[in-house]
C-alpha cells in the first residue's frame, strides 16, 4: 500500500460486509482509490521513472563504445582497389568489415559529476511524487469531510422540515379548536415552504460535495458512492494548540516536507552540474583501437613458376672424321603466373589491428563550453533563490494554518455556546406558543434560530477539525483521523 494517508489523514475504521455490498466509502478507501487512479501522481510516477532511465544511462557512459560496421558493393570504371590502394579500370566488387572501439580516460570528471547530478535529480523526483500524493489526499480529506458536513446539514434541515408539520399539525388543531387566529396556521405554512426548499438545496449540496468527490478520485458521475457515515466526528482526537507554537511546527516541517526535501536535492544536483560544466573546459585523453579487413574481386596473387626447356641442337662437331650433333643442355626458366585471390584468404591476409591515446584539448569552440559554465551558475542561483522562497511560504502557511486553527477553535466555542442558548430560547418560547402567550411571528424566529445556530456549529465543527488535522500534517505528514 503506498503512502498509507500520506498527504494527510490516516483512517483507522474497520467496516462491515454489509457496507462493502453498498458501495460504502471509507475516507482511507478513498485515499488509497485516489493514489492509485489519479493521473498527476502517475505522470510524476513516469517522470520519476524517467530520471531512473536517465540515472543508469549516465552510468553506462563510463562504458567503452564499441561499434562494428560492413560495407560491400560494385565500383565501376576506375576506382580504387582497397586491398593495393591503386588505381583500376575493370569492374569491382569490395566487402569490408571493421571494428572500432574507444574508451574516455578523462574528460574533466564530466561523467561523475553528471552521474551524482543524476542521482540527486531522481531523489528530487522522488520527493515530488510524495508531495504530489499528499495534495491529492489533502484534496480528498477536504472533499469527504464537504460530504460529511453537507449530510449533517442535511440531517439537522430536515428534522427542522419534520419539526415544521409537526408545529403545523398541532397549530392546525388548535386554530380549529379556536384556542389560535388563522394567521398563526399561515406563518406556520410559510415556514413550511420555506424549510422544504431548504431541505432541496441541503440535498443539492450533498449531491454537488459527492460529484466533486467522484471527480478526484476519477470515478464515472453515475457510479454508485456513498461514504462511511459511521465516522464518529466527535472522538477525532486533535492536537493541543496551546502546547506548541507556530515556530516549533516549522522547525518539524522543514525537515519532512517533501517540497523542502525536493529543493534542497535539486540544490545539489545544480552543484554537481556546474561542476560537470566547468570539466568541459579541461582537456580530453581517449583510448581508441580497432581491428579491420577487405576483400576485392579484382586482387589477384602472383607466383613464379618454373618450365623445362627441351634440349636444342647447337651446332656440330667432327671428330675423327665423323660430325656429331651437339645439343643444349636441359634447363628450366621461370614464370610468372598470377591468381584470383580468394575471400578467406584475403580477409585473413588484410587483417589490421591498431591502438592508440588521443588527446583533445579545448581550445576554441564558440565560447560554448564557458557560456555552459555561466548558465549551470545561473540556474544554481535560481534553485537557491526557489528553495528560499519555499521555505518561506512554508513558513507563512504555517503561521496562516495556526492561525486558522485557533480562530477555528474559538469560533467552534462560541457556536457551541451559541446553540444552547438557542435551545433554551426555543424551549421557552415553544412553552410560551402552546399557552398562547407568544405569536407564531415570534416563534418561528425562536425555531429558526435554533436551526442556524445547529448549522452554524456543524460547520464551525468541522472547519476546527480540518484546520487543526493541516497543522498536524504539517507537523508530522502523518495524522490520525
Amino acid at each position: 500500500m503506498r503512502y498509507l494517508f500520506t498527504g494527510c489523514l490516516m483512517v483507522l475504521l474497520i467496516y462491515s460486509p454489509a457496507l462493502f455490498a453498498q458501495e460504502t466509502w471509507s475516507l482511507q478507501r478513498c485515499v488509497d482509490y485516489a493514489l492509485e487512479h489519479n493521473i498527476q501522481i502517475k505522470q510524476a510516477d513516469i517522470q520519476k521513472r524517467l530520471n531512473e532511465l536517465i540515472l543508469q544511462q549516465s552510468r553506462l557512459s563510463r562504458l567503452p563504445s564499441l561499434n562494428a560496421g560492413i560495407n560491400n558493393g560494385f565500383n565501376f570504371g576506375r576506382s580504387i582497389d582497397p586491398t593495393t590502394n591503386q588505381f583500376v579500370n575493370n569492374q569491382l566488387y569490395y566487402l569490408g568489415g571493421s571494428v572500432n572501439m574507444s574508451l574516455n580516460l578523462f574528460s574533466g570528471l564530466q561523467k561523475t559529476h553528471t552521474i551524482q547530478a543524476n542521482k540527486y535529480t531522481l531523489a528530487a523526483s522522488e520527493q515530488l511524487e510524495r508531495k504530489m500524493e499528499n495534495d491529492v489526499a489533502l484534496n480528498v480529506a477536504t472533499a469527504y469531510l464537504q460530504i460529511l458536513l453537507n449530510t449533517e446539514q442535511l440531517k439537522a434541515t430536515r428534522q427542522q422540515l419534520n419539526l415544521s408539520i409537526a408545529q403545523l399539525e398541532n397549530t392546525r388543531k388548535q386554530v380549529i379548536a379556536g384556542a389560535l387566529p388563522e394567521s398563526n396556521l399561515a406563518d406556520i405554512q410559510a415556514q413550511v415552504a420555506s424549510d422544504s426548499a431548504s431541505l432541496i438545496t441541503a440535498e443539492n449540496n450533498l449531491t454537488l460535495s459527492i460529484l466533486q468527490m467522484k471527480a478526484i478520485l476519477n470515478l464515472p458521475s453515475d457510479a454508485p458512492f456513498a461514504v462511511d457515515t459511521q465516522m464518529n466526528v466527535d472522538a477525532i482526537p486533535v492536537m493541543n494548540l496551546d502546547a506548541i507554537t507556530p515556530e516549533q511546527i516549522y522547525e518539524q516541517a522543514v525537515g519532512i516536507q517533501p517540497q523542502v526535501l525536493a529543493d534542497s536535492l535539486t540544490l545539489l544536483a545544480d552543484k554537481k552540474q556546474l561542476a560537470a560544466a566547468k570539466g568541459a573546459l579541461y582537456p580530453t585523453v581517449y583510448l581508441s583501437g580497432s581491428l579491420g579487413t577487405n576483400y576485392a574481386s579484382t586482387f589477384s596473387q602472383y607466383y613464379v613458376d618454373t618450365i623445362m626447356v627441351p634440349p636444342v641442337q647447337i651446332g656440330t662437331v667432327n671428330i675423327n672424321g665423323v660430325d656429331y650433333k651437339v645439343n643444349s643442355l636441359p634447363q628450366t626458366e621461370p614464370v610468372y603466373r598470377s591468381y584470383k585471390s580468394p575471400l578467406g584468404s584475403q580477409l585473413n591476409n588484410n587483417f589490421n589491428q591498431s591502438i592508440g591515446i588521443g588527446v583533445n584539448i579545448p581550445i576554441f569552440n564558440g565560447y560554448t563550453a564557458r557560456t555552459n559554465v555561466k548558465r549551470a551558475q545561473l540556474n544554481l542561483l535560481n534553485q537557491q533563490l526557489t528553495a528560499e522562497q519555499n521555505k518561506i511560504t512554508l513558513r507563512q502557511d504555517i503561521f496562516q494554518a495556526y492561525a486558522d486553527a485557533k480562530g477555528a477553535r474559538e469560533q467552534y466555542r462560541a457556536t457551541i455556546r451559541a446553540l444552547e442558548a438557542a435551545r433554551i430560547a426555543y424551549d421557552y418560547a415553544t412553552q410560551r406558543y402552546e399557552l398562547g402567550l407568544l405569536n407564531a411571528v415570534d416563534y418561528l424566529t425562536s425555531q429558526n434560530n435554533l436551526f442556524k445556530a445547529t448549522v452554524n456549529m456543524l460547520t464551525a465543527k468541522y472547519n476546527y477539525i480540518f484546520r487543526v488535522k493541516v497543522l498536524e500534517f504539517y507537523q508530522t505528514l502523518h495524522v490520525q483521523f
